[in-house]
């Protein structure tokens, strides 16, 4: 019976144990760690560093819960030194711990608990493949600890040839879409939305150089990433345009296909009329009433596309709708370069009997101009000889005149005595 009374009794003793350690601590228990010297706002690859930190509990009963537990440092400096010392509360002890880039403190229970654990890091900084990245001086994971209940040092870092390999990129892009507009602006599209744009990444692009020479580089960071922002904002606009212009074209080229498929149309129903057999031409032409259905259809998904921000989708179907309607165009205009000399040697079918119509001769109207022609003819050719008698031909004509109104005179009164 006493060994089953002891046997719990140690059970116990390991389960509040193991309960204690188990309790989860947070940011709320240990107080704002210090790091010494302050750090810099930025760092450059290869610069030497060497800081310590030091962690401790926030409140005496915190001391005692923070203890117990394994603590675990890292670091990302190149050639690294780190040194970790444990100091118990108290007249307790203090461990020492040393490595190079990791170390597992194993932090004992201990009556007054923890009374600080000093972190000391040295060694290079690194590299990155990022403008600033910021990179860990010294990492912290703690055992049945919330996640960031210590917070890690880190510093940034900043890789100066990625930032000037970004000024050129920005520069280009801005170079070539100010070329893309003058295009489009001769071409008639309305451009200032785009200008705007461009303006405003311009001046982002310069203020950004400036940052980066003064060695701001947080602030040339944000300027560079708001010139690329507008240099997009330009980009969407101008594909937008660039893709509405490729439309229009298509459609002007579908219209262009139509108005050969009329013509085309015209010729079989003349040639028909002809009494010529048309079915192979017949066939053909609902062929292409069906590529002009599709070609039509297609110029609408493009058109989707592009409202839905799909700029090379909708551009790759346009080029593809306007090689397709450019091959029919062509095929059409030779159908119809084939049909013309048939329609014009193909004389039109004899009429019956019945309906032929009667001849007539010229109209008055006819007879009237040719009796005019003929009239201006006889003049312009005896000229001479009206001018030698016209004299006397008008002495004539004056005395045959003024017979004229004397004889209807004496007519006249003759009729008016008969009458009374």
């Amino acid at each position: 019976m006493s060994r089953i009374l002891l046997l719990l009794t140690f059970t116990l003793i390991a389960l509040i144990g193991i309960a204690v350690a188990a309790q989860t601590v947070t940011k709320d228990n240990f107080a704002e760690p210090i790091v010494e010297p302050k750090l810099n706002d930025y760092y450059l690859p290869g610069a030497s560093l060497s800081l310590n930190m030091t962690i401790e509990p926030k409140t005496t009963d915190d001391a005692k819960l923070i203890d117990g537990r394994v603590y675990e440092f890292n670091t990302s400096l190149e050639n690294p030194s780190m040194k970790v010392s444990v100091e118990y509360a108290g007249t307790g002890p203090v461990r020492i711990y040393q490595d190079s880039d990791y170390i597992k403190a194993d932090v004992k229970d201990w009556e007054d608990g923890l009374s600080k654990i000093i972190v000391e890091v040295s060694g290079k900084v690194p590299a990155v493949n990022e403008r600033i990245k910021k990179v860990t001086v010294i990492g912290i994971e703690i055992q049945d600890a919330e996640s960031g209940a210590v917070s890690p040092v880190v510093i940034n870092v900043v890789n100066k040839d990625l930032f000037s390999s970004y000024i050129s990129q920005l520069e280009e892009k801005y170079n070539s879409l100010s070329s893309k507009t003058g295009e489009l602006e001769n071409k008639g599209v309305a451009v200032a939305e785009i200008r705007l744009k461009l303006n405003s990444a311009k001046t982002k692009l310069d203020d950004g150089k400036t940052y980066l020479s003064n060695e701001n580089y947080g602030e040339a960071n944000a300027s560079l990433s708001g010139a690329e922002g507008f240099l997009n904002d330009a980009e969407k606009l101008i594909r937008t345009a660039e893709i509405t212009l490729l439309s229009e074209n298509a459609k002007d080229k579908l219209n262009t296909m139509f108005s050969k498929m009329t013509e085309f149309e015209l010729l079989i129903q003349n040639l028909k009329s002809k009494g010529k057999s048309t079915l192979s031409y017949e066939v053909k032409l609902d062929e292409f009433k069906q590529d002009y259905s599709d070609f039509n259809s297609r110029i609408s998904q493009a058109n989707d596309y592009l409202a839905k921000g799909l700029y090379d989708d909708a551009e790759t179907v346009l080029n593809d709708v306007i090689s397709g309607i450019n091959s029919k165009t062509e095929e059409i205009v030779n159908l119809i370069d084939e049909l013309k000399p048939m329609v014009e040697k193909t004389p039109t079918p004899t009429p019956t009997p019945a309906e032929k119509e009667t001849p007539q001769g010229p109209s008055i109207g006819e007879r009237i101009s040719e009796f005019s022609s003929g009239l201006s003819s006889w003049f312009s050719q005896n000229r001479d000889k009206i001018l030698l008698y016209g004299g006397g031909l008008l002495v004539l004509v004056i005395v045959g005149f003024a017979g004229y109104r004397g004889l209807k005179v004496y007519m006249k009164k003759r009729k008016w005595d008969e009458l009374k």
